[in-house]
């Protein structure tokens, strides 16, 4: 089944949206070819992989990976193609949570979980017992955005603007704009 808290991920020419039941798979539809394939995942026990603990997203750099929580550690993964055209999941790096947001985890009372992921700008957005975080996993910084306890599936908007020009027609302010 496809997981529905989470939407499609385009990376390159294909689609790709994360599977759950019997086992843990990545559907992806390749928009040249026309195709659809599996993409099995690389962490052993599928029962580590529950809801709001992974994201597939577009990898560091290019290509397709995702992010796997395993209680406060974040691994960042990200599938590599060889010389022979095989491809398989390299562990690209791993990050302690509760070291980078200075959370106390023993003291904490639930793991982190992921709410959603921002593409544009490569941003997670974290749910912790303590607030909502975004963290921007390649130059690891993060920002407490609020205090929740309650926990929310978000759905990030970026936008794109200029300084001068006016959004409605006014002569100050930014100019939106479209298609870029």
């Amino acid at each position: 089944m496809v997981y529905t808290g989470m939407p499609a991920v385009m990376v390159g020419g294909s689609f790709y949206w994360l599977l759950y039941g019997n086992s843990q798979e990545i559907l992806e539809f390749d928009l040249d070819k026309r195709s659809l394939a599996l993409i099995p995942m690389p962490v052993g026990n599928t029962r580590d992989m529950g809801e709001g603990n992974i994201w597939v997203m577009p990898a560091e750099g290019a290509g397709l990976g995702f992010l796997f929580l395993r209680g406060f550690c974040a691994q960042l993964w990200k599938r590599k193609t060889d010389c022979k055209g095989v491809s398989s999941w390299v562990l690209g790096r791993s990050i302690d949570l509760d070291k980078l947001l200075s959370l106390n985890s023993e003291m904490e009372i639930g793991y982190p979980s992921i709410l959603g992921f921002a593409e544009d700008n490569n941003v997670v957005l974290l749910w912790t017992s303590v607030g909502i975080f975004t963290v921007q996993f390649e130059s690891l910084q993060f920002k407490k955005l609020f205090e929740s306890h309650d926990w929310y599936r978000c759905c990030p908007f970026e936008g794109v603007y200029t300084a001068g020009g006016g959004i409605g027609g006014g002569p100050c302010g930014a100019k939106l704009l479209y298609n870029t």
